[in-house]
């Protein structure tokens, strides 16, 4: 029975090995395959992990780059600008060299910058960082610190003087016209010099020195450089202590407005006011207005200011009116600031109808040389202030960058010929041709001149026979406070004119 039975036993376990090994081979089949499909996986894994480590460096080449490179210009960023400041330091100690430092600075910038738009502004700062880049040797450096500023390092000079010529030289490129987007943009610039040895033998001494002097290059007039001088710290601290000061709520306790007549000299008689506005600080004495202008309007200050002036100029106005005072009008400065201010115009005509005047009564008045560049904006500014009805005024005529063209576009009134111009008109016979030619432009296109500053007899006979008659200066009136102003003083004023041959 059980020989019987070995054949089917030994047939069954054949059977029983060969399923399992028919199993085994499946499922070894299956296992090859997955390990197959894992080795894909990890191949998958390792080339996307090498692409990460690629963009990773990637990533960190262009931040090293970024801190080291300005990424919109691709000049030196401030940390490479230090680095190679720290160098030529030290060798220029070693080898007894002399070196500067100058701080560049784009005058009104921001005012560019939003009338032209973002992109438009970093196209014309790469334009204008390639232009500076043409100016200086290799062995020198340029770099973007911020916004609008650049710095300089100019290694290994013969003499301190050489730093001006360098100075001058980038003035004149920066105030070459720039075309942005098929137009022209007009700008300039303020630099200020600081030089090693003689103002410093400390690297932040000397960056801090040239932005000292960058910034009395601007409130000397802007587009000019200035050499730093030790006694500029004691501005620079002075600012320091008046910006501070603006920020108090009591400054309109110590804002004083004067008052200087403008006086037509053909007619022999008082025709306007000027309204003034100076700050008789505690600490500084009698401050005028353009010697914190800048400081107010970059802490947006001159907003408040400004209306407050505007508000006590016309009060007074309306007391002399109501007092008999026979006075055409007031004219009163106001800042870019204002004008941008887009309830600027709203606000002068509701002050206008409080006090019950009419707005030709006012004339606003600003500088040329702080005008946008971008003529569209001015024009849709003054022509705000024409739909009111005021006359609109250009102080420091001769100064600025507008054209005859652009002149033309502008709805303005007058002009005023800048101080400067009517100083040494008597001795400079170039001031004495530019004068004159303005007055013949204003004459053609029925634009009123105004010569203010008048101080000597002298300059108000020239300034007849080139044909300006509309005067103002202390030869007829200093500035004085609204209550100097009387009936008999006015007409004291109109005699003595009618007395002159």
């Amino acid at each position: 029975m059980v020989l019987t039975l070995m054949p089917i036993i030994i047939i069954s376990c054949f059977c029983i090995l060969v399923y399992f090994l028919f199993q085994m081979n499946r499922q070894l089949a299956k296992w090859k395959k997955i390990l197959a499909s894992s080795e894909t996986q990890l191949k998958k894994e390792i080339e996307q992990k090498k692409i990460l480590i690629e963009q990773l460096e990637e990533v960190k080449d262009n931040q090293n780059r970024e801190v080291l490179y300005d990424p919109l210009t691709k000049l030196p960023a401030r940390r490479v600008f230090e680095d190679r400041l720290t160098q030529i330091l030290h060798q220029s100690k070693r080898n007894h060299l002399t070196f500067a430092v100058m701080s560049l600075d784009i005058d009104g910038f921001k005012v560019i910058n939003d009338a032209l738009g973002q992109d438009a502004g970093d196209q014309l700062l790469k334009e204008i960082s390639t232009r500076l880049q043409g100016m200086i040797r290799t062995v020198d450096t340029v770099s973007r610190l911020s916004g609008d500023e650049f710095a300089f390092i100019l290694s290994q000079l013969s003499k301190p003087e050489t730093a001006a010529y360098v100075a001058q030289r980038l003035l004149n490129a920066v105030s070459e016209p720039f075309n942005i987007e098929d137009q022209e943009v007009f700008l300039t610039a303020s630099i200020g010099i600081s030089v090693f040895p003689n103002d410093s033998d400390d690297l932040k001494e000397l960056m801090k020195n040239s932005d000292i002097a960058m910034h009395q290059a601007k409130a000397r007039g802007r587009n000019m450089y200035q050499f730093y001088r030790s006694e500029m710290r004691m501005l620079s601290q002075r600012e320091l202590l008046l910006t501070s000061s603006l920020q108090n709520s009591e400054i309109y306790n110590d804002l004083v407005v004067y008052f200087q007549p403008i006086m037509d000299i053909q007619n022999k008689k008082l025709i306007s006011m000027e309204a003034l506005l100076f700050w008789q600080h505690p600490d500084f004495g009698l401050i005028k207005l353009q010697d914190f202008l800048k400081l107010a309007e970059d802490n947006g200050k001159i907003l408040e200011i400004g209306e407050w002036f505007l508000k006590e100029s016309l009060q007074q106005f309306s007391n002399w009116q109501a007092e008999g005072l026979n006075i055409n009008s007031i004219a009163t400065f106001v800042s870019p600031r204002q004008l941008e201010n887009p309830r600027f115009a709203y606000k002068i005509s509701q002050l206008i109808d409080d006090m019950n005047l009419e707005p030709g009564h006012l004339s606003i008045e600003i500088s040329e040389t702080t005008l946008p560049t971008k003529i569209e904006l001015i024009e849709r500014m003054f022509n705000m202030l024409k739909h009111i009805g005021v006359q609109i005024g250009l102080k420091d005529f001769g100064m600025g960058q507008l054209s005859l063209q652009h002149l033309k576009r502008l709805p303005i009134d007058y002009v005023k010929i800048a101080s400067s111009l009517i100083q040494d008109i008597t001795i400079n016979k170039d001031n004495e041709s530019i004068v004159k030619m303005i007055t013949a432009l204003g004459n053609s296109s029925q634009i009123t001149v105004v010569a203010e500053a008048v101080e000597t007899d002298k300059q108000k006979e020239l300034l007849k026979e080139l044909g300006c008659r509309i005067m103002q200066g202390d030869l007829f009136c200093p500035p004085l406070q609204m209550q100097e102003f009387s009936l008999e003083m006015i007409a004291s004023i109109n005699d003595k004119m009618k007395t002159e041959h």
